[in-house]
């Protein structure tokens, strides 16, 4: 890969996988087909072990695209570690593998880091695959450690800073990445995206959210075939624990961790009353994993707490992260507006 056009940064491209054969055509061909000089990107394809054709289906029609075949299964953070390893760009892209994309949505999502250095990090806009009309959201950061609170944005062009971009579309500098040592593996998937940004804020680089970089998402394309759905609420409740063990300051940390166990309470009424004992079993699951892994995650916290430029005072002002009060308020407001229609 030649940078060929000097107003251009390289990308690498790293697409995921796991059993996915059915989703790489479409995304691949979109790929091949987008509106960027072809010497200026690659694609990797990391394979998580499958036991489909992903890895010859890749191979026999699409020979130009790199293939890391893994020795077991990595999950998402991991695998995408990986394929950043071996990734030649100044710019990493982390595209999921049930996804097609714009033929501007490379060229669209490049343009921030052009105009504004102190930006590191971008998200495309995501659209249901059918390119149904979808408004436009951001996230913020919760309490909870989780960026469920979503706002309404309309539909608007100009891109605009959030708290973190989603991780079906995530772009960051490649050196930046390893400065800060990647996507927590210990998160197996969900929510490592969150980490990254949260971290990358906390030394002072910005994320962003580009509208005009559109890509088309089936959704949990990989997840339903990875992990079952008990699984998914044992990698959720961790992940969130750990996000608010690392990254929140001591202060903030404790008011979390009380707000977090009340939730987690909450949750495991629900699932009595529902009836669902395998997801009761993976919230105490996903807290003696924490338990467990504690003084590497205590760790983890000392390094990115030395590291932290932005307070979370600052963070609050900037609106990045929501008291409990403003999150069940604008959750309230989103419902209402989603269920007019609007």
């Amino acid at each position: 890969m030649n940078k060929t056009d000097e107003n251009l940064p390289t990308v690498s491209i790293i697409v995921v996988n796991w059993n996915g054969e059915k989703w790489l055509r479409h995304c691949f061909e979109s790929l091949e087909n987008i509106n960027y000089p072809k010497d200026n990107y690659e694609v990797i394809i990391v394979d998580n072990t499958s036991s489909d054709d992903s890895v010859e289906f890749t191979r026999k029609n699409f020979p130009w695209i790199k293939i890391l075949k893994l020795d077991r299964n990595y999950g998402y953070a991991g695998g995408n570690n990986k394929g950043a390893k071996i990734a030649k760009g100044e710019y990493i892209l982390f595209l999921n593998n049930d996804t097609r994309v714009d033929e501007n949505w490379l060229i669209e999502i490049v343009k921030p880091f052009i105009e504004d250095k102190t930006i590191k990090i971008c998200g495309s806009r995501e659209k249901p695959y059918d390119n149904s009309k979808f408004p436009l959201y951001t996230t913020y950061i919760t309490l909870t450690g989780c960026p469920l609170i979503k706002e309404w944005m309309g539909y608007i062009n100009k891109w605009y800073y959030e708290a973190c971009a989603k991780g079906s579309s995530l772009m960051i500098k490649k050196k930046l990445f390893d400065d800060i040592g990647g996507f927590d593996e210990s998160y197996f998937m969900y929510s490592e995206e969150t980490d990254l940004c949260w971290r990358a804020w906390l030394m002072g680089f910005k994320t962003v959210n580009v509208p005009s970089s559109v890509y088309y998402h089936k959704g949990c394309g990989d997840s339903h075939s990875l992990i079952t759905q008990e699984k998914f609420c044992m990698h959720i409740t961790k992940n969130h624990l750990i996000n608010i063990l690392k990254n929140f300051e001591f202060h903030n940390l404790i008011y979390a961790l009380l707000i977090s166990f009340f939730y987690n309470s909450f949750q495991i009424f629900k699932y009595l009353l529902l009836r669902r004992p395998h997801s009761i079993a993976d919230i105490i699951k996903a807290h003696l994993f924490v338990i467990r892994n504690l003084p590497k995650i205590l760790k983890n916290r000392k390094i990115i707490q030395k590291n932290r430029k932005i307070s979370d005072k600052e963070l609050y002002k900037m609106g990045l992260i929501l008291p409990l009060s403003k999150s069940i308020k604008k959750e309230i407001n989103l419902s209402k507006k989603e269920y007019n229609g609007i």
